[in-house]
């Protein structure tokens, strides 16, 4: 990667912008991610273990879960790109890897799983997992829960013990057991009598219901905190304090395009926003190639060296959703190429855009 480009797009500065930006503005998406390789590995193995009429939703949220009452499963946001899982694990001190991932799948398919056929309600699981009172108003209030370390009643794949703090949880975490591959539960938990019958519970109700059709209708409407609502910033949700970048971020230009531009312009139909305003992103690819070749003449630099700058200032207008009003257009073509300019004069003097 040539300087400039490392100058514009290097980790500290590429991890500031996403500190500082609304989680509801980070574009994410499954593709080329751990979880575009670990869904549809685990719907197939549902799929293998008879589980065929199930379709669990997923969605990006805050963190993991399972809807209550619905198949409905949240992912946590911060697991969809590689600096925010780093970050995840430098301001929360914890971090989820592939086969934790995978795992989390299966456990959330276990809550789908029980509430999709509403197993709940069921004698027979209610007195297994010694269910009482109202199976979703009966969670600790807290995150907290005490556990028995020796006892022989609960699966515990992960040594947490997680089965043990509500009968929810206690399925869910057999659920993943039995359905991992080559868990070999029979020979693990033989010894184990009250949670090997759990397991044969969980193989028997599946053979009962796999091809049967969920007694629960889906009703997307139920996702609780989709990212796309939430405007908290990555900082503000993660409790990090961003100022360790900000010495270190040499392409953190953010700033200076929230002051050149604006934020979307709100109370308008879409005619009338695009009637009166313009993506700022549009606005400099607009005059992109002749900022380039004057700004590369007059300053004396490489055409790369505009042209770099050009590209960054066109992603973060993207990020930022930032707009331009058209009767403001020559105003802010001037402050966009003396901005520019500025910039490109401290590469040649200083090596460094900003100084």
């Amino acid at each position: 990667m040539r300087r400039t480009r490392e100058l514009l797009f290097q980790t500290d500065t590429l991890k500031l912008e996403l500190l500082n930006t609304p989680i509801n503005q980070l574009d994410l998406k499954f593709e080329d991610t751990i979880f575009a390789q670990a869904i549809p590995v685990v719907k197939e193995e549902l799929r293998r273990a008879g589980i065929r009429k199930l379709e669990p939703v997923f969605y990006i949220s805050t963190g993991y879960g399972c809807i209550a009452g619905q198949p409905i499963i949240s992912l946590g946001f911060y697991d969809f790109h590689p600096l925010l899982r780093d970050l995840n694990e430098e301001f929360r001190g914890w971090r989820y890897s592939d086969a934790d991932i995978f795992e989390l799948l299966r456990h959330e398919c276990g809550h789908a799983f029980c509430y999709a056929y509403k197993l709940y309600r069921r004698k027979d699981f209610r007195e297994l997992f010694d269910v009482r009172g109202h199976f979703f108003h009966s969670y600790p209030e807290k995150d907290e829960y005490r556990y028995n370390p020796w006892s022989r009643d609960y699966v515990n794949p992960n040594g947490d013990y997680y089965a043990q703090k509500h009968p929810d949880e206690d399925f869910a975490e057999t659920f993943t057991v039995w359905l991992t591959p080559r868990s070999n539960w029979r020979r693990v938990y033989r010894h184990y009598p009250v949670a090997l019958k759990k397991l044969r519970f969980t193989d028997r109700v599946v053979k009962e219901l796999g091809a049967c059709p969920p007694l629960v209708k889906l009703d997307e409407g139920w996702m609780v905190e989709p990212y796309e609502e939430v405007k908290l910033t990555v900082a503000q949700f993660m409790k990090a304090k961003p100022n360790r970048y900000y010495h270190k971020a040499t392409g953190y230009v953010d700033p200076d395009l929230k002051e050149m531009f604006r934020p979307q312009p709100q109370r308008f139909t879409r005619r009338e926003l695009f009637s009166r305003f313009m993506r700022a992103e549009a606005f400099i690819k607009a005059h992109k190639q002749q900022l380039i070749s004057r700004t590369s003449y007059w300053v004396g630099v490489d055409s790369t060296v505009v042209f770099d700058l050009l590209d960054k200032l066109m992603t973060r207008a993207k990020a930022l959703n930032l707009w331009v009003e058209k009767a403001q257009e020559e105003k802010k073509l001037v402050e966009l190429t003396t901005y520019v300019t500025t910039l490109c004069t401290n590469y040649k003097n200083t090596g460094q855009y900003l100084t």
